[in-house]
C-alpha cells in the first residue's frame, strides 16, 4: 500500500504538482488484510493499528519526492476513543492533522464504527498559500465556512468517501458552494463504496 501511494506521489511530481491528495478513510485498503471475523466494531482500532504504521513508511517521501502528501484519514487514537484525521505530511517535514468535525450517522454507529468528532478547525501555511482541511461531511457545514472566511483562504483541501454516488455529488455541489462563499479554490478528492466485508 506504501509502496502504491509512493509511485502516485512520484508521477505527480513528475508532473510538477507540488501535493497529492488521497481520499478520505483510504486507510480502509488495509480491511483487505484484516483478521478473519473482526467484528465491525474493532475495525476502528485495526485501521488505527494500520495507519499508525502506514505514517511510518510515508513520513520520508515527502522530502525524498519533493512532494507534499495529504494521506487521506484515517481513525487515529484520542481520549474517548478515536477520531477521523487527515493527515498532512509536508516536504519540509510537518506533520499537519485535521479531525473530522461533523460525523455520519455510520461514524457514530455504537455497532461499528463509533468515532469521536474533532472540536478545533486549523489553519496553515504551505508553499505561500494558506490552506484549511475540511473532511467530507464538514464542507457541507456552511457554518465551518462562516468561520474560515476571516482567514481569506487560497485553498480548500477536501478528502471525502461516501457510501453512494448521490453523496458524491452532494460532497462536490458543497465543495462548489463553499468556493463561491470563500472566493477560493477548493480540491476535493473522492472515492465511492464501502470496502468488502465492512
Amino acid at each position: 500500500f506504501a509502496a502504491h501511494i509512493e509511485d502516485k506521489m512520484v508521477e505527480a511530481a513528475r508532473e510538477g504538482a507540488r501535493l497529492v491528495m488521497f481520499p478520505e478513510y483510504a486507510i480502509e485498503a488495509a480491511l483487505a488484510w484484516k483478521p478473519a471475523g473482526l467484528p465491525a466494531t474493532e475495525e476502528m482500532a485495526f485501521l488505527a493499528r494500520a495507519g499508525s504504521d502506514l505514517l511510518e513508511l510515508l513520513k520520508p517521501l515527502p522530502e525524498r519526492h519533493g512532494i507534499s502528501l495529504l494521506c487521506g484519514s484515517m481513525p487515529v487514537a484520542c481520549a474517548d476513543g478515536y477520531t477521523n484525521t487527515a493527515i498532512l505530511l509536508t516536504v519540509d517535514g510537518r506533520e499537519i492533522r485535521q479531525d473530522k468535525l461533523s460525523l455520519t450517522p455510520g461514524e457514530q454507529d455504537e455497532e461499528s464504527w463509533q468515532l469521536t468528532p474533532g472540536t478545533t478547525l486549523k489553519t496553515f501555511d504551505l508553499d505561500g498559500l494558506k490552506m484549511a482541511i475540511l473532511i467530507c461531511l464538514d464542507v457541507e457545514m456552511p457554518a465551518l465556512s462562516s468561520l474560515l472566511a476571516p482567514e481569506k483562504l487560497d485553498l480548500l483541501l477536501v478528502p471525502s468517501m461516501t457510501e453512494k454516488l448521490s453523496g458524491y455529488h452532494r460532497v462536490f455541489g458543497c465543495a462548489k458552494a463553499r468556493a463561491v462563499e470563500l472566493m477560493t479554490a477548493v480540491a476535493v478528492c473522492g472515492t465511492v463504496g464501502a470496502a468488502k466485508g465492512t
